[in-house]
């Protein structure tokens, strides 16, 4: 009878424990993996938002000539693509094992409301749903990153990093920094119009669409990768962007999808000329 007993108190921790594990806020998760590989967070305010910034330990330092900045995905705006998220911030924290693969000085710039700050002054759920590229979004993150690189006088060189949406971002972010050099990007809905029409997703009215911005200056260097079994972002759409667009360049990853760029991210790196 005892042993019965200790058996069934045996599973209801076991049961209470992965049911705390799974009412864990994305946010949380997100931050707990971050602290698994070393990664310092801070925030720092712009004019309307505050902005998450994880760095690395190479990041911290000083003497650091270069940066890499990296930035995420959409995350969750949507629940089953009807119910608007709580919380945005990306259930799957790919990006944190692209940047732990990563030897250089590197950070990881958040949005507006995400990882942890959805709740915080001036955010409404359209800065990550119809407004999530939009200029108040990437001029803030702009004034963020801004803040950062005073805080470390020594980065001459940024290298913009964007996984999916992130690389949206990425080349709305690259024209606001006289120290951007090169832009890389994974999987990037780069014209967000066709995308959006592609998925039959209401359209995105408040943002800014990279295929229809000016052309970088051409001393900043483009390399624009994508899956070739990517249903997310076709390969198309990818192909769109960098023929309407000087010092850019598609790089194709046969049986690649949407998902798991962990495992070329080593490579890739290993193959950048920077």
């Amino acid at each position: 009878m005892f042993l019965l007993g200790a058996r069934i108190k045996f599973f209801l921790l076991l049961f209470i424990i992965s049911l705390s594990s799974a009412c864990t806020s994305p946010s949380v998760h997100f931050h707990q993996v971050s602290g698994e590989k070393f990664l310092q967070k801070s925030i720092f305010s712009s004019t309307l938002f505050q902005h998450v910034i994880y760095s690395n330990t190479a990041a911290q330092r000083e003497s650091s000539n270069t940066l890499n900045v990296y930035l995420d995905g959409d995350g969750t705006p949507w629940i089953d693509k009807r119910w608007i998220a709580t919380d945005p911030t990306p259930r799957n924290p790919l990006i944190l094992e692209l940047m732990a693969m990563d030897a250089s000085p590197a950070v990881l710039l958040g949005r507006p409301c995400y990882y942890g700050l959805y709740a915080s002054a001036a955010c409404e759920p359209k800065f990550w749903t119809s407004h999530r590229y939009s200029r108040e979004v990437v001029e803030s993150m702009q004034e963020a990153l801004s803040v950062w690189l005073k805080q470390h006088p020594s980065v001459h060189k940024v290298r913009f990093i964007g996984y999916s949406g992130g690389g949206v971002l990425a080349v709305l972010l690259a024209p606001y920094f006289k120290q951007t050099d090169y832009v890389v990007t994974l999987a990037a809905n780069l014209d967000i119009q066709r995308w959006a029409v592609l998925h039959g997703y209401t359209a995105l009215t408040g943002s800014l669409n990279p295929i229809k911005e000016k052309s970088l200056v051409t001393s900043i260097q483009q390399l624009h990768i994508a899956g070739e079994l990517d249903r997310n972002v076709p390969v198309d759409i990818i192909q769109s962007y960098v023929s309407q667009k000087t010092q850019s360049e598609l790089l194709v990853i046969k049986g690649q999808s949407h998902c798991c760029w962990d495992k070329q991210w080593a490579w890739i790196l290993s193959q950048l000329l920077w």
